[in-house]
């Protein structure tokens, strides 16, 4: 009976959550038709443009005096360029910040979710208006090349395209090359009215080694000499426009709403901009916000570049007209109708009184009216969310009820727990600084459970407190951490990183493989050495990081012995043959579990999965590992010392700890709930192409790493501590389903709970929204997908 309330359980949880995000994150609302002119009555400033989309190119990548752009920067010095910053709207990925700049809408935050889904139709554009649509409908020519995701934004717009996956950011070279390649017959032809290059090395420079990379700088002079090979073959009646979709923070992600994501570069390039006589000298001015020039919304690059080529503004545009440009014309009543015609498309979204006599009047109304709209543009399905809302509920109860059953008193604990924690998901800094009340709960459990056996209790603490100390944690405090010690100390780093890589990895040869036969047990633990320490060093010069010099020549030896001629193709070889090592290694032990031998089962699965969790790491997290092998091993010494309590409520202790390790793990490797702590510098070990399923679940390893350590751990924990429980194991799994179960369900209700009732807030995009999809990673990847795994090492003893 209790299994079918679990499955029922889950049935209620998953789907409550489908349909709570389907009401909560519908299709955007938007004007059916195509944008047209009230009058027009004006002439073009422009015949031709050229769209250059350097990818998260930050203001400071291109104002800054230290930027390599120097030829942008004497372009503005003499006048032949305007520079911005650019406001980009959060969700600062690129989907919907393309989106912004063709259709001057606001996004969808659904489409932070639909970016990295290379294969996914439901974004497209066809069937709106946009810019791209207004100069296929005058009969223009559009050239693409670079970033795919302008194909699937506009599947039948462009006369000539050529695509890269935007996604495998161990390329910042090729994936470059693949569009200038293209440049000198394009420039030479010009058989086009638009031409559109997006560049992504920049951007991967950033996710693999942050906005301080060695490789940023040339990576810069490249695209500022790409640059100038454009304006060199323009004429003045060619706009040439050099932007970032977004930016990125310091680590070198995006996505969320910090300065430095929300910041892009922007400049309009052109002989004819002379005669605005602009005044943007040298020394290029910054502040703590970004803003160098004059900040604008990104949005509003839509109706300027419309009439500037003489376009009509796009339906759904709520960008404004930059007001600079409006000198182009000299005769004063087309100035005038540049202007009006701006606010007579603005009367589609309502009616709104604004007095078109006074210029400045204009513009101060049109920005309190694109105010308003921006804030007001989501349109909420309430029935829908009720529904889901509801169905979670109802997996609460039920939860409630096994739990209750099976631990009695211990589970209104739990619950407790849960209901304090969950209450936390409605306020913002709460959510933001979510580590800190996994740190306390840490705290507390350790002093708990283990204050009979004060010196374990000092161990475990203090383990915890480097662990904690290891990364920036949080998102508002960034101070000097451990990582930054081991970054300018690089021997003892990859001395500790040689050291846990072994310690796991010998483990394996003292195990249950040793018992196949000792030899066996020793060239696997040592092939899974030698592996991951070459591709970690291989992939460290990758990089542009220092490694050792003395391992230059094992690096050397390693490339040589896989025949290839470059560092970047040992990667991929070297990944595939570490995953078919550890996959050859599971296989072994599976099979021997079969011939009788069942020492070390546990201990042995979770061996080999900390390795595959090692390779999916940065250098300088690999470490913590080896504080967690101190955690596990106090942990389960304690465990095993609590005799005299039932089986069923040892169970439920230590997978109520293994849910506070687990969270506070997460945490403490540098994950937050902003989307912009996402890694995705480890996603492509031993990946040739883009797929969305391998990439994924990569993704999800690199992120989820220190979490699944303590996931699987604790089977060890459960099964192999001093005291032999003999207990039955699916007694075991049935437990910690339960334990889950009841811990997420009520969390998960408060988070969605919240999410509704704070709609609209200020930080619902921000701050809860991103919190909504981390809850909706850990209900299905962690408590689910990730358990039936559990389950089936268990089936398998």
């Amino acid at each position: 009976m209790n299994w079918l309330l679990i499955i029922i359980t889950f049935a209620f949880q998953l789907t409550g959550i489908f349909y709570f995000c389907l009401g909560f994150f519908p299709s955007k609302v938007v004007l059916q038709g195509y944008g047209e002119f009230s009058n027009g009555d004006f002439e073009p400033q422009f015949d031709k443009m050229v769209v250059m989309v350097v990818d998260a190119l930050r203001s400071d990548f291109l104002f800054s005096e230290d930027s390599s752009f120097k030829f942008i920067h004497s372009l503005i010095r003499d006048g032949s360029a305007l520079g911005y910053t650019a406001f980009s709207n959060p969700p600062t990925v690129t989907l919907p910040r393309l989106k912004g700049i063709t259709t001057g809408s606001t996004p969808n935050f659904l489409d932070a979710v639909l970016n990295v889904i290379e294969e996914d139709s439901s974004s497209t554009l066809a069937n709106q208006d946009s810019w791209l649509r207004q100069l296929k409908a005058a009969g223009k020519k559009i050239h693409m090349y670079g970033d795919d995701t302008w194909i699937k934004l506009f599947p039948t717009i462009f006369d000539v395209a050529e695509g890269t996956s935007s996604f495998f950011v161990s390329d910042f070279t090729e994936v470059d090359n693949n569009v200038t390649r293209h440049l000198d017959h394009e420039l030479k032809t010009q058989d086009w009215d638009c031409l559109i290059l997006h560049y992504l090395g920049l951007d991967h420079i950033g996710h693999k080694g942050g906005p301080s990379s060695t490789f940023m700088g040339p990576k810069q002079a490249e695209m500022d000499n790409i640059a100038e090979r454009v304006y060199n073959s323009l004429d003045d009646r060619t706009l040439f426009v050099l932007l970032g979709d977004h930016g990125m923070n310091d680590i070198g992600n995006h996505g969320g709403s910090s300065s430095g994501e929300t910041s892009a570069a922007l400049v309009f390039i052109s002989n004819k901009l002379k005669q605005l006589n602009s005044n943007q000298n040298s020394p290029l001015p910054l502040d703590a916000d970004y803003t160098y020039y004059r900040r604008i919304e990104q949005i509003d690059i839509v109706p300027t570049i419309s009439s500037l080529l003489h376009l009509p503004t796009p339906k759904n545009s709520l960008g404004i007209f930059i007001r600079d440009f409006l000198p182009l014309w000299h005769d004063s009543d087309q100035r005038k109708n540049v202007l009006v015609e701006n606010l007579k498309h603005y009367l589609n979204f309502g009616n709104f009184e604004i007095d078109d006599t006074n210029e400045d009047t204009i513009y101060d109304e049109l920005k309190e009216v694109q105010l308003d709209l921006t804030r007001s543009s989501t349109n909420y399905d309430e029935k829908t969310i009720l529904i889901g809302l509801y169905l979670i509920s109802v997996s609460v109860v039920i939860s409630i009820i096994l739990s209750l059953r099976q631990f009695g008193f211990q589970a209104v604990i739990f619950s407790i727990f849960s209901i304090v924690f969950g209450s936390t998901a409605f306020g913002s800094s709460l959510v933001e600084e979510e580590h800190q009340i996994w740190w306390w709960a840490l705290t507390i459990f350790i002093t708990v459970f283990s204050f009979k056996w004060k010196l374990n209790m000092i161990f475990l603490i203090t383990a915890a407190r480097f662990i904690r100390g290891w990364n920036t944690t949080g998102q508002k405090f960034v101070g000097y951490t451990l990582t930054n010690y081991l970054q300018n100390n690089i021997y003892i780093n990859w001395i500790l990183v040689g050291i846990t890589i072994s310690a796991y990895a010998f483990n394996l040869s003292v195990g249950g493989l040793s018992e196949i036969h000792p030899i066996i047990g020793f060239l696997i633990s040592f092939l899974l050495i030698i592996i991951s320490v070459s591709f970690k060093l291989i992939f460290s010069v990758v990089n542009g990081e220092i490694i050792p010099k003395e391992a230059i020549t094992f690096i050397a030896f390693s490339i040589n012995q896989l025949g290839v001629k470059t560092p970047q193709e040992s990667l991929i070889g070297l990944a595939q043959l570490f995953y078919t090592v550890l996959l050859l290694a599971i296989l072994l032990r599976v099979i021997s579990k079969f011939y009788g031998i069942s020492y070390w089962y546990f201990t042995d699965f979770h061996n080999l999965i900390v390795l595959a969790l090692i390779f999916q790491s940065s250098i300088t997290n690999i470490p913590i590992f080896l504080l967690l092998l101190i955690l596990k091993n106090q942990f389960g010494f304690i465990a095993g010392q609590y005799q005299s309590i039932n089986k069923a409520t040892k169970i439920g202790y230590i997978t109520f700890a293994s849910i506070i390790l687990q969270n506070f793990t997460f945490f403490s490797f540098g994950q937050t709930n902003s989307l912009n702590t996402i890694d995705l510098s480890n996603a492509y070990n031993g990946i040739e192409s883009y797929d969305m399923i391998t990439v994924g679940l990569l993704t999800f390893v690199s992120n989820f790493g220190g979490s699944l350590y303590w996931l699987f751990g604790s089977l060890s924990i459960i099964f192999e501590n001093k005291d032999n429980l003999k207990i039955i194991k699916y007694h075991v799994i049935k437990s910690r389903f339960i334990s889950n179960i009841l811990f997420y369900s009520i969390v998960t209700l408060f988070t969605t709970g919240s999410c509704f009732t704070q709609r609209y807030h200020l930080f619902i995009w921000t701050v809860f929204s991103p919190k909504l999809l981390y809850s909706i990673s850990w209900n299905f990847f962690m408590n689910f997908a990730m358990e039936i795994l559990c389950l089936l090492i268990v089936w398998l003893y």
